[in-house]
């Protein structure tokens, strides 16, 4: 079963601010959470901004993860400007957390190995 979310009637035609994002990732993750996908319909939609971005898709894929945001998160009725952005924005996230778990696994093997430099 699909939840659609036609987001013009969620939030109005800019999708900006971190209460946007909010009220999105609050209608996604329960249904993401029970294995169910969801239809974001960016009828209407006419702007998209980073906050909103980061509220919802950062966390949706910081819990979820790539695989399975991309899988059950599907997108209509959008413009190819706009698919654009929230795809950068996906391949961006997606670096900065794999910079993050390699620069935490090179810390845990330097503190394992007494790595440290006291002397700053």
């Amino acid at each position: 079963m699909a939840l659609r979310l036609l987001l013009e009637k969620a939030v109005g035609e800019n999708c900006s601010s971190i209460d946007d994002g909010e009220r999105i990732l609050n209608l996604i993750r329960p249904e993401l959470i029970k294995g169910f996908t969801v239809e974001l319909d960016f009828e209407g939609v006419k702007l998209v901004l980073t906050p909103f971005l980061n509220t919802c898709f950062g966390n949706l894929l910081e819990q979820f993860g790539r695989e399975m945001t991309m899988t059950h998160v599907s997108m209509r009725n959008i413009s190819d400007e706009l698919l654009q952005r929230i795809n950068s924005f996906i391949n961006r996230k997606e670096e900065e957390f794999s910079q993050s778990h390699d620069q935490k696994i090179l810390q845990e093997m330097f503190d394992e190995d007494g790595l440290v430099d006291f002397s700053l």
